[in-house]
Parts: C-alpha cells; structure tokens; sequence
C-alpha cells in the first residue's frame, strides 16, 4: 500500500510546498514595498515530511483494508505470473505451430513481459503523478479533497494494468507479421480508425476522467506508428 500511494504523497507535498512558497514571496514583497528595502532571495521554505491531516486518504468502511490487500494481492499475483500463463498458452498452443512459428513463441514472450513492465513502469513514474497533479490542482481555493483510500488504490491499479496492457501492441504485431496475417500497408490504411480505437481502449481501461484517457490514448498513438515500423521491419526480414 505504501509503494502505491507514494505518488499521493509527492503530488500532495509538491503542491503544498509552491503554495507555501508563494504565500511567502508574497508577504515577503509586501513587506518590502512598505519599508522600501532592497530585494533578497526569500527564506527556504521547510519541506513537509508527513501528510498534513486534511490531505490524508481516507477509509470510509469496516472492510476497506481488507479489500484492498485482496485487491493488491490478486493484481500482484496476476502480474508475477504472467511469464507463466505465457508460458502455459504457448505450451497449448504449440502442437498447431510451424517450425518456424515455434521459434518465434519464446522470444516474443520475453518481449512480452518487457512491454508490460515498460508500460506498468511509465503509469506509475509518470502518467499517474501527472495525473494527479493536476486532479489535486483542480480543487477550488477553499475547499480540501479529502480522498477514500480504496478508491484511490482502484484507480492507480487500474492504471497500472491498463497501461501494461496496451503496451503489449507491439508484441501483437510483430507476431502477426511474424505469421502473415498483418502487413504494414494494412496498419496505414486503418490508421483513422485505430486512432479512434485506441480512445475508446483508453477509456475502457482507465478511470472514467478524460484526462488519463488522454494520457493513455497519447502513448498507444506512438505505440501504433511505432507498431507500423515493426511490422514494415519484419517483412524485410
């Protein structure tokens, strides 16, 4: 839990900190102008080490804790064993394969996983604390958002396995060039409508806001052209 609500914490104590700042540089200049003194860098502002009360997540049910150690335990599980239900699919899979198709099953699950945790990687270490960010600077001046700590863990696993998951497209399309079912041309010519897919993908596995639609859907359009080199690479090959 504390790995995945770190990026809460750095959000709160990044916006909290410039506003500090700047209500100091502000009666700092105020005081200033009134004694006329000379200008002069202001005083460090002492950096918070702990969430302040009214910014800490919130459990609002008996059984929030308990949910959320199942929730983190399963999408935890389902991600360490990946590279085994890889495995037992190509496993299954493989009696129907050419040679030449084999060959190809385990470098593309080793890519496979890599893709994923490119993509779990970039959905922590930037989308999401851009994302909430800018959700934290939203609020109105008087008011404090005061978040549920369930929903709040929800949202960041989602946004994990989303991101991980579309950032399989690569993989998808080097195996089906691979086979003969996709060809670069054929990914040019529907590009309208993949764009429009992967909005529609984007908001499927994220939470329901436009903004992390958007910081899927901007990934997934360079994944696409991205995907087009590949599949044009493997054709050559």
């Amino acid at each position: 839990v504390k790995i995945l609500t770190r990026p809460y914490e750095e959000a709160v104590f990044s916006m909290e900190a410039e506003r500090s700042s700047n209500a100091v540089q502000a009666v700092e200049n105020l005081v200033r102008k009134w004694f006329d003194l000379p200008n002069a860098e202001p005083e460090p502002v002492q950096e918070l080490t702990e969430l302040p009360p009214a910014r800490r997540l919130q459990a609002l049910k008996p059984m929030t804790y308990f949910y959320i150690s199942l929730q983190i335990a399963f999408i935890g599980g389902l991600i360490l064993a990946l590279p085994a239900v890889f495995y037992q699919v190509w496993r299954f899979i493989a009696p129907g394969l050419l040679s030449r198709e084999k060959r190809l099953m385990i470098p593309i699950i080793s890519f496979s996983v890599f893709c994923f945790s490119i993509g779990a990687l970039i959905a922590y270490w930037i989308v999401l604390p851009l994302g909430l960010r800018f959700f934290l600077a939203l609020e109105p001046p008087d008011m404090t958002s005061q978040w549920a700590v369930d929903e709040y863990i929800g949202f960041v696993l989602r946004l994990i396995m989303g991101f991980g998951i579309v950032f399989e497209m690569p993989v998808m399309t080097l195996f089906l060039a691979k086979i003969g079912l996709l060809t670069a041309d054929r990914m040019r010519s529907i590009r309208r409508y993949a764009v429009v897919g992967i909005f529609i993908l984007g908001a499927i596995f994220t939470p329901p806001d436009p903004i992390s639609q958007i910081l899927m859907a901007l990934p997934l359009l360079a994944l696409y052209e991205i995907s087009i080199w590949i599949c044009k690479v493997s054709q050559r090959k």
